[in-house]
């Protein structure tokens, strides 16, 4: 196991243009589905009795690999909204941490409630959530193969789902008070997810290539890019419904694949027995196309020799990989035919569905660079380095209430990490650049950037996102903004392993985070300053049960660029320090 990966490295990143990004070249927490799709296993086991010889046979066909993990997360917030909510007043905050339930406006505006809850300025937040991954993979044959991914209890909060009337209509359970039991979560019922959410489902056949068909998770280098959630502290993953095909030509690994990114309408109507739905046509289609080179060990067999080459024989070694995506969409569906759609159930007219203008293309460059020299048997050195960008257009028609300006996309981002290991103790370096613009909207989660603060349209999209599940830290780029972006920060680290043996784990890590905004107009209080972060992790990993405890905490002291400004200058708040304490369990298979 790399001493990355026993240290639990939090490597990730946005769902922009990203999700393009194909699943080849990397290593993250997780397990890559393609590392062993080019070994031939194998396939045999021992058998015999009293007296008998042990001998091989093959492996009979069909049978199913088992893995996945449980997870048990305990978090707590205090001060996660900076301290720049104003109870009463909505739209304040300058933190994608919501303030407590007690300080919205509703709650503070009825004097009846305010009286009685009497929490003014309340600025704690705890609770737990569960997921339970299971990722099967079903060998049919030698050559073919059918995986899945399913999410079960997917981020459930823990006593979100009671059982009562308001939730499933029990008349002898009038009040959650009175609640005896859980509930399983369903969408529309009492939840916003189901039970059982299928994140994963493709085959693959792998004759002297492999051809790959299905949703499939997507992951190309550190994951600032695409990242396929593999890692167990993630939370989204990206994945795209793709056909692939991979080769090896002259040393070198080829891949080109399709992406079904979007089908616009369809003929999936449950009023309708149509049978198989149709897209209907393909003017409003997003469209992506894939082609990617890279070298890294990916069968078992090379594996193996690269690690007797590193930490053997002392060898360097080099891997890269470079791939470039191109996007297109010609029309898209106007939105208010479409919520026409659906506010009828599906039963508006087909002739009702109207389609508008937008011409819309990105190029997506990537470059992944990895080496990794060990000096002797107790010390050496990694360093990683990823870089890319989404150029690019689209005709924003009717995005904006009418606003039918063009944009124009130069987004640029790169994450290098670097490690330097001497016997048990690590010392590392992580530091990343996203570019940004002046559009509203940074700061909060989830916002977008086609609009200047002044209410004027963004004609030129340069702030780049990395993807959400490349995590950098604990609060300052993963909760209070929600990814990295108009950023750059620089992030030295120190480790140290109390004792390491074949199998078990315990040491301590201590992450010292900087960062600054690159366009300060965009960020909520006008600054530059970001923050200045200090995460300490305490973990134990018990190798051979598959089992890890993770105990972490975040003091994040905020920089100007948080504070709240109204536009009418009124109310103003000022950031203040904010920590985190959170645990995590996991046991993995």
């Amino acid at each position: 196991m790399q001493r990355s990966s026993r240290l639990g490295l939090l490597l990730a990143c946005v769902a922009t243009l990203s999700t393009a990004s194909v699943a080849l070249a990397g290593e993250g927490d997780g397990k890559d589905p393609l590392d062993k799709l080019l070994d031939k296993e194998a396939e045999g086991r021992m058998f015999g009795g009293w007296g008998d010889k042990l001998t091989e046979r093959p492996r009979s066909f069909p049978y199913v690999e088992h893995h996945g993990y449980f997870r048990f997360r305990a978090d707590f917030f205090h001060n996660g909204h900076l301290g720049t909510v104003i109870p009463g007043v909505a739209g304040s905050g300058t933190s994608g941490i919501p303030a407590p339930l007690t300080e919205n406006a509703i709650n503070n505006d009825d004097v009846d409630i305010s009286s009685q809850v009497g929490t003014e300025d309340a600025k704690a937040i705890a609770y737990a959530n569960l997921r339970f991954r299971y990722q099967p993979t079903f060998h049919v044959s030698e050559s073919l193969r059918i995986h899945a991914t399913f999410d079960i209890l997917d981020n459930l909060v823990m006593g979100s789902t009671p059982d009562f009337a308001a939730n499933l209509a029990r008349p002898d359970v009038p009040l959650v008070a009175f609640s005896s039991a859980a509930a399983p979560p369903s969408t529309g019922v009492n939840g916003f997810s189901d039970s059982i959410r299928v994140k994963e489902a493709y085959g693959e056949w792998q004759p002297a290539f492999l051809l790959r068909v299905g949703r499939q998770a997507s992951n190309w280098g550190l994951g600032i890019l695409a990242n396929g959630g593999e890692g167990v502290d993630k939370d989204f993953g990206d994945y795209t419904d793709r056909a692939l095909i991979l080769l090896k030509l002259f040393g070198v690994y080829v891949t080109a694949a399709w992406d079904y990114v979007y089908s616009g309408a369809v003929t999936d109507d449950p009023t309708e027995n149509f049978g198989q739905p149709k897209d209907l046509g393909g003017a409003d289609d997003v469209n992506q196309y894939v082609l990617a080179f890279f070298q890294r060990p990916l069968s078992e067999k090379d594996k193996a020799e690269r690690r007797a080459a590193v930490y053997e024989r002392f060898e360097p070694a080099f891997d890269w990989g470079l791939y470039g995506v191109f996007r297109t969409q010609s029309f898209d569906l106007d939105q208010a035919s479409v919520n026409a759609w659906r506010a009828n159930g599906g039963n508006a007219s087909y002739d009702d569905l109207a389609l508008v203008p937008r011409d819309a293309f990105a190029v997506i460059p990537d470059l992944w660079l990895r080496y990794e020299q060990r000096f002797d048997f107790s010390s050496g050195i990694k360093i990683e380095l990823e870089l890319a960008g989404i150029l690019g257009s689209v005709d924003a028609n009717t995005i904006q209430g009418g606003d039918s300006s063009n944009r124009d996309i130069q987004q640029f981002g790169g994450a290098l990490e670097m490690q330097y290991t001497l016997d048990r103790l690590d010392i590392g370096l992580d530091s990343g650049f996203a570019t940004g613009d002046d559009a509203e909207g940074f700061g909060i989660l989830d916002r977008h950037t086609l609009a200047n603060p002044d209410g004027s349209p963004n004609t030129k999209l340069t702030a780049f996102k990395f993807d959400r599940d490349y995590h950098v830290d604990l609060l300052l780029f993963r909760e209070v903004i929600g990814g990295v972006t108009n950023a750059v920060y620089i992030k030295p680290w120190i480790a140290y392993d109390l004792f390491e043996g074949p199998e078990d784990t315990l040491g301590f890590r201590l992450d010292l985070e900087y960062a600054q905004a690159l366009e300060p107009l965009a960020t909520p209080g006008n600054s530059s300053f970001l923050g200045f972060e200090a995460d300490l992790r305490a973990y134990f990993y018990d190798s051979a049960a598959g089992f890890k405890l993770d105990v972490e905490a975040g003091f994040l002291f905020p920089g100007a660029a948080f504070n709240y400004r109204p536009v009418d200058n009124t109310n103003n708040r000022d950031a203040s320090f904010a920590f985190t304490l959170q645990t995590r369990l996991t046991m993995q298979f």
